[in-house]
């Protein structure tokens, strides 16, 4: 209901009655719905994360299969949905916005990037459980796997810069970062 507005012009430039007209409904049946534009924001975020999951397999997330199967189809979902338009958009128009906005951006947190870590964390519980991993530190490890996939395209997406379109670099980053974490943490 107010996703694109928020990527157009931010969270603080749109007001609910912006939101309920592009909506097609009026002001009084917005404000049943959602007390006010941050909470029609949190719902969009919490949307729009359950689409992310989704793109991290099911699998990825139940921890079926073997674990390099897991890494990679994890990786490729997480990479795919951080090279859509839909999230570069959203790095673009409000990130700056979500600094200006803490609860904004602790809510953002907990529900894409701060629940993303958490299930990587779980895929690897889960295979330090089967002896296909050996991780001391879960979340430095997470760090690095996440570090592995994105490498140096943060800096792109934060720039608009592609030298090479991204998302035609999912699946190779995704085996690269699975076998060089497996190195680290694979047990043989």
């Amino acid at each position: 209901m107010g996703w694109s507005l928020f990527l157009q012009h931010g969270v603080q430039a749109v007001s609910m009655e912006q939101i309920a007209a592009a909506a097609g409904v009026s002001k009084v049946t917005a404000y049943k719905h959602f007390a006010d534009k941050h909470d029609l924001f949190r719902t969009a975020i919490r949307m729009e994360m359950t689409r992310l999951e989704s793109l991290q397999g099911a699998a990825a997330l139940d921890g079926d299969g073997p674990i390099r199967d897991v890494l990679e189809t994890f990786g490729r979902g997480l990479m795919s949905y951080l090279f859509s338009g839909p999230a570069m958009d959203f790095y673009a128009a409000l990130a700056g916005e979500l600094r200006r906005t803490p609860e904004l951006a602790q809510a953002f947190y907990e529900a894409g990037p701060g629940k993303t870590f958490e299930n990587l964390k779980s895929i690897f519980r889960r295979g330090c459980a089967r002896g296909e991993l050996a991780i001391e530190d879960l979340d430095l490890a997470a760090d690095q796997f996440l570090g592995l996939l994105q490498g140096y395209s943060s800096f792109q997406i934060a720039l608009g810069v592609e030298p090479t379109p991204l998302a035609d670099t999912v699946d190779r980053r995704a085996r690269a970062a699975t076998e060089l974490f497996l190195k680290t943490y694979g047990v043989p």
